[in-house]
């Protein structure tokens, strides 16, 4: 079985972290063995606006990098170039603003080693939240959603029973080429916008139907969170748009969640413009939930501070997100017709 690598990071806007990403990549490279012919760095520019480009000929590596640069298109399509362009029988995704672990790679490579069903990880991310609100806004969200793991982290796997219980994401994924090539074959045959597709839930939905996705802290990254109020208004609602992409189907946890807000919002805003008097109810309403949110945060095991940053960051969120579900929302009606 060959360990031979290809590092694949889709670049938009990413100049200052281009350097300490390759960096610490290149360290978890060397401690896992590999040498400069078995692995290679691709750095995928994804029409960026900045001088990222510039940034990534100007790094240096102990691994061959390759540039590639092309129009914006988007995530998933940039990661689809550096897949196409892969030489090696694995892949590694991994954002620009993520930091492997030094001996992240060398764990996994063990346990595929001993067992070579262990094929395809997803990274446990841990989000760098010092003095940042936004990032530990994040943090609580991420814990309430996977706290089957996340209270309890451990080397476990799943597969599409419990796919929608256990993180998962291509800011750090690992998987053979083959298994790659076929899913995104997979995801591209049923998605029309490829630009705004979730390409984390659905593409990784599919690789677990016939691969467990495994998962433990021993194979770690870290993630460098945005930290302006514009970021996070402009994330959230597109977080908000991909996870209709992803969610809107049945058969999983949240597609039941997700016709509940859609209806939901739309008689909450019809009765507060056209029903004057529940104004106030519906505002109490609204408030209480607020407050029932960071009582439930705090019950389940969010730490304090964590749950303060996501009581004074939902209002934001939740306007900026609702914005995003219902933009896609609205554009699946119109594909129909």
């Amino acid at each position: 079985m060959s360990h031979s690598l290809s590092a694949v990071i889709p670049v938009y806007n990413a100049a200052v972290w281009l350097g300490p990403t390759v960096d610490e990549l290149s360290i978890a490279l060397q401690e896992a063995g590999l040498s400069s012919n078995e692995a290679e760095i691709i750095l995928v520019n994804d029409g960026s606006t900045d001088n990222s480009l510039q940034a990534a000929r100007a790094l240096s590596s102990p691994y061959p990098i390759v540039i590639l640069d092309q129009p914006n298109g988007g995530r998933f399509l940039a990661r689809k170039a550096g897949l196409l362009a892969s030489g090696k029988e694995n892949i590694l995704f991994i954002d620009s603003r993520v930091f492997i672990r030094p001996q992240a790679l060398k764990y996994l490579l063990q346990q595929r080693a001993s067992d070579p069903s262990k094929a395809v990880w997803t990274s446990h991310v841990i989000v760098e939240k010092k003095g940042n609100i936004i990032a530990r806004f994040g943090e609580a969200i991420t814990y309430i959603g996977w706290r089957r793991y996340f209270a309890h982290p451990r080397d476990c796997s799943y597969g599409l029973k419990d796919f929608d219980h256990y993180p998962k994401g291509t800011t750090c994924f690992y998987a053979p080429r083959t298994v790659l090539l076929q899913a995104f074959e997979e995801f591209e045959e049923q998605t029309h916008d490829l630009k705004h597709a979730n390409d984390d839930t659905r593409l990784i939905r599919s690789i677990a139907r016939d691969h467990r996705i495994n998962l433990s802290p021993s194979y770690s990254s870290t993630y460098h969170a945005r930290n302006r109020l514009s970021q996070f208004v402009s994330h959230s609602y597109h977080r908000g748009r991909v996870f209709v992409d992803g969610f809107l189907r049945p058969g999983n946890r949240f597609f039941v969640p997700l016709i509940l807000f859609l209806i939901g919002s739309v008689a909450a805003v019809a009765a507060f413009v056209f029903f004057p008097d529940t104004r106030i109810l519906i505002l109490a309403g609204l408030a209480i939930l607020w407050l029932l949110e960071l009582v439930v945060a705090v019950l389940l095991g969010v730490p304090k501070k964590d749950a303060l940053s996501l009581f004074a960051l939902t209002p934001v969120f939740a306007v900026a997100y609702g914005l995003g579900i219902w933009r896609a929302a609205l554009g699946r009606v119109a594909k129909v017709r």
